[in-house]
């Protein structure tokens, strides 16, 4: 199975705005989705911040219902693109140097690192959000 990491992949769908659960006649709104991930990952970390920022866009694009039925690999994608575009404007800050101080270059890496593991560390999250949503539709 090809999976795409273009943007496009998670763009131009829903406008609804309950999640039913086909076994039950409850619904879940995108509000009330949204309201449990603010109560459930209300962490003070980047990538916790980065995490719900993502769900809660992707429940207001798709409506809830079409984004738990939605493959993880479909959300994720959107932090692959995000890496790319930070990437693309961090890069170059210290490309473009006229000369490099071996400890200045050190902290600059390890700088980007970091902010690739908190994009890692909020895809973990996201994937998360998704399967506790899932659940709790589930439960409905």
């Amino acid at each position: 199975m090809e999976v795409s990491t273009s943007p496009q992949t998670l763009r131009s769908r829903g406008s609804g705005t309950h999640m039913t659960n086909p076994s039950s006649s409850k619904t879940m709104t995108n509000e009330q989705a949204i309201k449990f991930i603010q109560h459930e990952y209300d962490f003070d970390a980047k990538s916790v911040a980065l995490a719900r920022m993502f769900a809660m866009e992707d429940i207001i694009e798709f409506d809830v219902q079409e984004w738990i039925n939605m493959p993880i690999s479909a959300g994720l994608a959107e932090f692959v693109e995000h890496c790319r575009q930070a990437n693309e404007m961090v890069i170059p800050q210290y490309t473009d140097r006229k000369s490099y101080n071996s400890i200045d270059m050190e902290a600059a890496l390890q700088d980007i690192t970091h902010k690739m593991e908190e994009v890692m560390l909020a895809m973990q999250v996201y994937a998360d959000i998704q399967e506790k949503i899932r659940e709790k539709f589930a439960e409905t």
